[in-house]
């Protein structure tokens, strides 16, 4: 494919935008959309870019017979209008391979970057503190958009990640485990800890039935049911097998030890750390 008008009409279009390209942590290494890499080395916008992909992917695919590239993986990236979209995208091996079918004066400068993302990589291998700030970047703009604050972001998805380390610690401990095994375990965590059930948070924070308590819960009720489930896990994985109500003991013993901190912290603040509403005197 070429173009009849210039691609480069001045010197500061030959720059090198890295921050112009989506990128996102995904199982251990960077994605890379496909679309950003192309509009950036050629310096043309998103819909042209997309048509130039769509050709370029059949061209390589039947000419030059590389499935490694047009064989791409779909992650969801924020795109011009905020919305999370599926888009292609491809790793640091597959960008390299990409960059050989495309012209342009950029390459050597995108090489350049992407040596150094890859050895930043080689460095994190995975860290899990990467993998938050990978998460931060996919679904922040989701939350500051309903007005929470950064500090607010991290703690929630601090918390997704512990919650999914507490399923998977249940599911791994309780033998004989009922479908219902992970909604019960949550309702036992949320009345030993907060002295309220899952519907009785949702009532009092004005949610529907669909709606995550916790995506309305106060930075410091994040932090301390976070903690919960983190005890929880431990004691869980220190456990070969239990039986339900077992498991429902320690999640119980373990909220009602979490509970005494967190009132502590309730009054201090003079606040329901939940609804951040003041407390009632008396």
């Amino acid at each position: 494919m070429s173009y009849s008008q210039p691609l480069f009409p001045d010197n500061n279009a030959l720059q090198l935008r890295p921050e112009k390209i989506r990128k996102a942590w995904h199982d251990g290494e960077w994605y890379f959309s496909v679309i950003d890499i192309i509009a950036e080395l050629l310096t043309i916008d998103y819909k042209r870019a997309q048509t130039y992909w769509s050709t370029l992917k059949d061209r390589i695919a039947k000419e030059e017979g590389n499935q490694t590239v047009t064989n791409c993986a779909k992650l969801k990236m924020t795109a011009l209008d905020g919305k999370q979209r599926a888009t292609d995208v491809i790793n640091i091996e597959q960008t390299l391979r990409l960059v050989q079918s495309i012209p342009s004066p950029k390459v050597e400068p995108l090489k350049e970057w992407l040596a150094q993302v890859g050895a930043q990589q080689l460095e994190t291998g995975g860290d899990p503190e990467e993998e938050l700030k990978a998460a931060l970047d996919r679904v922040g703009g989701k939350y500051r958009r309903q007005g929470k604050t950064d500090t607010w972001i991290e703690a929630r998805i601090q918390g997704i990640i512990t919650r999914k380390l507490f399923v998977e610690a249940l599911k791994a401990a309780v033998i004989a485990a009922p479908p219902t095994l992970y909604a019960q375990a949550t309702d036992n965590l949320y009345r030993g800890l907060w002295e309220r059930t899952t519907d009785e948070l949702r009532n009092q924070l004005n949610l529907t039935p669909r709606q995550n308590p916790r995506d309305s819960f106060g930075e410091y009720a994040l932090i301390y049911t976070r903690l919960a489930e983190m005890v929880a896990t431990n004691k869980l994985d220190n456990f070969e097998i239990v039986t339900l109500s077992m498991a429902m003991d320690i999640v119980w013993e373990v909220a009602r030890l979490i509970h005494t901190q967190a009132q502590a912290t309730a009054h201090a603040l003079g606040m329901d750390l939940v609804t951040e509403k003041k407390l009632l005197p008396g």
